[in-house]
């Protein structure tokens, strides 16, 4: 997978952020993981497999094992050692279909630092969307997924929705609430986004279960956060300093 490795200046090691985008990937969120750095965090960012040029074939539950295979990279002793990262201070972050990754990846290594959820998207809620006559599939998922083509190896809007409709895979954001409960979670949403990346379910499970530490922000934006990128920042660095902030003044700005 090619990805970048935005690596904190200043001693000793570093908290470390796994960077996970949308789909396609028109956002990558460059701009926090910059912002981060600055602060002294190192972050990784990447694109999944068969997307953006990368080898392989595009697959959404693909990208949660792509999401894994970082995070196992990130712990990997050479990759530690070369760019300082502090194992014990691990965070993922995620936008909208990079949420739903993000959140199945923390659902599965609960001793991460931290999890941020960025108008996490929930896919089992556009089944519906789906559920349509034959003749009108191919519409429904180009009205939907209207900016895959080209981006993603291959794999269509058309192959994204028969993905979500196909039996065998749990699609519910929700399904991770088990899993995160114990993790320092943030979820930001956006005012003018869709239902289906509000994130809703997902904290009425986490409500449900009693998690410790589930902090949840609405800004008056859209699904991007296109005028709210600063504050969105703000917001994530703030939150992150609160509980993973050990070493992180200590680091020397870049």
């Amino acid at each position: 997978m090619n990805g970048v490795m935005y690596a904190a200046a200043g001693a000793g090691n570093h908290p470390t952020v796994l960077n996970l985008h949308g789909t396609p990937g028109n956002e990558q969120n460059l701009d926090i993981a910059q912002a981060l750095r600055r602060a002294g965090y190192n972050v990784l960012s990447f694109h999944y497999r068969g997307s953006w040029g990368c080898p392989g074939k595009f697959t959404q539950a693909g990208g949660v094992d792509d999401g894994v295979a970082a995070l196992a990279f990130l712990q990997n002793s050479s990759v530690v050692a070369r760019f300082r990262i502090d194992t014990k201070r691990l965070i993922v972050i995620g936008h909208s279909y990079g949420g739903f990754v993000a959140a199945r990846v923390a659902a599965a290594h609960p001793n991460i630092a931290a999890l941020v959820l960025i108008a996490p998207w929930s896919p089992a809620q556009d089944i519906p969307l789906f559920t349509v006559p034959p003749e009108q599939f191919a519409a429904a998922a180009h009205s939907i997924f209207d900016d895959v083509e080209g981006r993603m190896g291959g794999y269509s809007d058309v192959d994204m929705a028969r993905e979500i409709l196909t039996p065998g895979y749990d699609w519910r954001l929700e399904t991770s609430a088990e899993g995160i409960k114990n993790l320092p979670s943030l979820i930001l949403t956006a005012k003018y986004d869709t239902p289906d990346d509000e994130g809703t379910e997902l904290v009425a499970a986490l409500s449900h279960l009693h998690a410790a530490d589930v902090t949840t922000i609405s800004m008056d934006t859209d699904h991007p956060f296109s005028d709210h990128r600063i504050a969105l920042e703000g917001q994530i660095l703030k939150w992150l300093q609160q509980r993973t902030s050990r070493s992180a003044t200590s680091a020397s700005p870049r």
